[in-house]
């Protein structure tokens, strides 16, 4: 049933009144980074909200607000706005803002779009990728079955790729015929029910996704179901003579690779190629994703001159895919121009909070002899919390929670650096972020002072001692199970991060197919999960934590620190 909104009332004296009202409220923020691929402006957001804030009951307690009153019962929706955005830099979008939670606290959901600035990566650049990939030795790859599998598998498609490439230029049509000729004569004796069964199947699939699927239209890639479908047809009916070539058969096998780089891999590898690998051809891109993400997070730190006071009490970023490498950029980068270093005054009343995050720092990478079998996550996301709210008041520094969705920062010794232990050096000098912070060497802690006694500060590279960062991931050990992209990030970016594996499964399919390639759909709605919410939603919501305020994350003595702080203001 089509959802109607509420009815409006014309402007009146009141409504003056009740803006100011609004717009003065408590609020905090939700930045939600998309993933690679052609994304399409406010897509992402408009799912996410729905998911994540519209259809969960519990989110506004006795407050439910519905979003068309003449709803049936299982189209209620949560009610939202969308209202004009100046924050993000582009008239594409819109925030959707939502009324207060049970504590009082509105939320507004943004989107940094990226895509536009990514678009149109060259064939070569996705190529030169691919082959610094195959070429890399054996033991740099990481020991993870899935990994190795996707990595041989790679390596296999590249090498018939060269092979029909060249068997096609060849002039005696000798060199790779060892090679053609039990493709073509595979293929010739089962050309026909295979065109068949590839036509049938993608017009089921493309049905199937059009009108009985919660993705909606706009979502479905035709792209690779029209390759599919018209390879199938070429190879069922191609005339006789044709099929007694062999450049015939090593042409189309290569032209259907080439289609599937320029069609498939490179809009989505495209983005990869662009972002994490730093050189004289993507430079210029990084720069221009960063500089956006920056100005971005400044407008979301903005001063309301109503109250004088920041616009919103938190900011959570979330970022699925690429986004996450992006998100983790921004954040580091915001913490060293926002935080508690030395480019700002020290804080008041700050050392309590950062001694008992650099316990945590102390004991896991200084004292590693004697350190615990497991890290206390709990104690540690709360004295994060606490250090957290000790810093907001003084510094304009608000983002208390990171969440990553399907995060190849998993590979980041594979994608990002060379090795396991080129990426160790970066984490040593503070080149990359780690949960808890790395200590500063020779140090062993990640407080110190200026040589004018200055302080007591953070370094650079400390971030997630102020910020939580929760990992949802789908992993399964064959690469076309579950989501290949993402995996656990704590061997490589610390303990305190708090993940869930979760399996995700596509409702009314048949095993397997319902755990294939499920990188897509860490917030995909379908209507049975109304009666059973899937955990892989339900930890995405519980990491958001939008339904009560922060304070309520606190132990009883930042209960107490935070409420004199507030009663000092």
């Amino acid at each position: 049933m089509a959802r109607k909104p509420k009815a409006t009332t014309a402007a009146g004296s009141g409504d003056g009144e009740r803006l100011m009202r609004r717009n003065t409220s408590r609020k905090q923020a939700v930045l939600l980074i998309h993933g690679m691929g052609e994304q399409v402006p406010l897509g992402t957001l408009r799912e996410f909200v729905e998911t994540v804030y519209q259809r969960d009951d519990a989110i506004l307690g006795e407050k439910q607000a519905w979003q068309g009153e003449d709803a049936v019962e299982e189209d209620k929706l949560n009610q939202v706005w969308m209202v004009p955005d100046d924050a993000t830099g582009t008239a594409e979008l819109r925030r959707i803002t939502t009324p207060p939670n049970q504590e009082g606290l509105r939320t507004d959901f943004f989107e940094f779009y990226w895509a536009d600035i990514t678009e149109g990566t060259s064939i070569e650049a996705v190529l030169g990728w691919v082959k610094g990939l195959v070429l890399r030795p054996w033991d740099a790859v990481p020991k993870s079955p899935r990994v190795r599998i996707a990595w041989i598998s790679l390596c296999v498609i590249s090498a018939l790729f060269v092979a029909y490439t060249l068997s096609t230029l060849d002039p005696t049509g000798t060199l790779f015929s060892w090679l053609i000729w039990p493709t073509k004569a595979f293929f010739s004796t089962i050309h026909l029910p295979l065109g068949l069964l590839l036509a049938a199947a993608g017009a089921a699939l493309w049905i199937k996704r059009r009108y009985y699927s919660a993705i909606p239209p706009a979502r479905i890639k035709v792209t690779p179901l029209v390759l599919l479908v018209v390879g199938g047809l070429v190879l069922a009916f191609l005339p006789p003579p044709l099929l007694a070539s062999d450049k015939v058969w090593s042409g189309l096998i290569a032209l259907g690779l080439a289609a599937l780089l320029n069609g498939i891999i490179a809009p989505y590898v495209g983005d990869v190629v662009r972002y994490v690998r730093a050189n004289p051809q993507t430079v210029e891109k990084r720069r221009q994703v960063r500089e956006r993400g920056l100005k971005l997070l400044e407008d979301l730190h903005r001063i309301n001159p109503v109250t004088g006071k920041p616009m919103y009490e938190r900011v959570i970023v979330v970022a699925h895919s690429l986004g996450s490498i992006i998100g983790y950029d921004l954040i580091q980068l915001y913490w060293e121009k926002q935080g508690p270093t030395h480019r700002h005054d020290p804080v008041p009343d700050a050392e309590d909070a950062y001694n008992a995050v650099d316990a945590f720092v102390r004991q896991w990478w200084v004292d590693k002899d004697t350190r615990p079998e497991t890290f206390n996550l709990d104690e540690y996301q709360q004295r994060q919390s606490e250090l957290f709210e000790a810093i907001k008041r003084d510094l304009n520094f608000r983002i208390s929670d990171f969440v990553t969705l399907g995060s190849p920062l998993t590979h980041a010794q594979f994608l990002l650096r060379d090795d396991g232990e080129a990426l160790e050096l970066d984490f040593e000098e503070r080149l990359f972020s780690s949960s808890p912070p790395r200590p500063d060497r020779p140090f062993d802690t990640m407080i110190y002072k200026t040589h004018d006694e200055r302080g007591p500060f953070l370094h650079f590279a400390a971030p997630f001692a102020a910020v939580r960062w929760t990992n949802i991931y789908d992993e399964h050990w064959f690469p076309l199970i579950g989501d290949i992209v993402s995996g656990s990030l704590t061997d490589s970016f610390g303990p305190g991060i708090r993940e869930h594996n979760v399996p995700i499964e596509r409702p009314g399919a048949v095993e397997p197919l319902n755990r294939a390639v499920t990188h897509t759909l860490y917030w995909a709605w379908h209507k049975s999960f109304r009666d059973n919410v899937p955990r892989h939603i339900t930890v995405l919501r519980d990491a958001l934590f939008l339904k009560a305020d922060m304070i309520s994350r606190l132990g009883p003595a930042g209960r107490r620190a935070a409420a004199q702080r507030s009663k000092n203001e």
